[in-house]
């Protein structure tokens, strides 16, 4: 039976959370290197895990995200600063540590949200 994600402690990355930084919303055309390459423009990389699919129709090609830890926090706090909504191939790449929980809350029901952009554009009364 499996368990949730990152339930197994054998299979959590090593290293200091403090320094490790999730990079995401990277083009899919962004190749391994090139995140090496931007990431390595900084001090103190000592590990990048570009993430692939393994599985499905989509195996072989990049998740759009990646991983990148530095030696200390403080140098990670440095990259997140720098690249978190730095425009990448025309996206803004979002940087946050590995650690963090981030959730996106939609709660809005899709008919309210068809309504307010309808109303927002003036095809029908809000």
């Amino acid at each position: 039976r499996r368990g949730p994600i990152g339930s197994n402690p054998n299979l959590r990355p090593q290293g200091n959370p403090d320094a490790r930084l999730y990079v995401g919303n990277l083009d899919k055309l962004m190749s391994e290197g090139n995140v090496l390459k931007m990431c390595s423009q900084f001090e103190g990389l000592k590990r990048c895990d570009y993430v692939w699919h393994t599985q499905g129709p989509q195996r072989g090609q990049p998740r759009g995200f990646a991983f990148v830890e530095y030696e200390t926090p403080e140098q990670a706090a440095k990259v997140q600063t720098a690249l978190n909504g730095k425009m990448v191939s025309g996206r803004p790449l979002v940087v946050h540590l590995a650690a963090d929980k981030v959730s996106i809350r939609n709660d809005a029901p899709v008919e309210a949200l068809m309504r307010d952009k309808l109303a927002s554009t003036g095809v029908v009364g809000g």
